[in-house]
């Protein structure tokens, strides 16, 4: 893995080392999955069915979001990213806007990271 990207998502809050023990000290491996998060939709999905209302496919999506976050170490959003699953988890969508706004800037963040290293 490349010192500057690894630096770059250390810097962005990724937990290196609980995502280094979670693979095993493999880090091209890391990098893999890091990469593979370009193709995974539920960022999509979530700002859809937010703006559509639809509170239990939002759910669906950011519950989702929050399990690939976790696994892939993602601390730099994963507290707003748990706080919006609570408040969709309960059919809610009061103070959503105030978490998601908090969720976008960070997840765009970390998109730019990965298109900048991606092969």
């Amino acid at each position: 893995m490349d010192a500057a990207f690894k630096a770059e998502l250390i810097e962005w809050g990724v937990d290196w080392d609980e995502i280094l023990d979670r693979f095993m000290g493999n880090e091209d491996l890391i990098a893999k999955f890091m990469f593979k998060f370009l193709n995974d939709q539920s960022m999509n999905d979530l700002t859809r069915f937010l703006e559509e209302g639809n509170v239990t496919e939002a759910f669906k999506a950011v519950h989702t979001l929050k399990g690939v976050g976790a696994n892939l170490g993602l601390k730099g959003f994963l507290t707003p990213v748990r706080d919006l699953t609570e408040i969709l988890r309960a059919g809610s969508m009061d103070g959503y806007k105030e978490k998601y706004d908090e969720i976008k800037p960070k997840y765009d963040e970390l998109i730019a990271i990965l298109q900048k290293y991606q092969a």
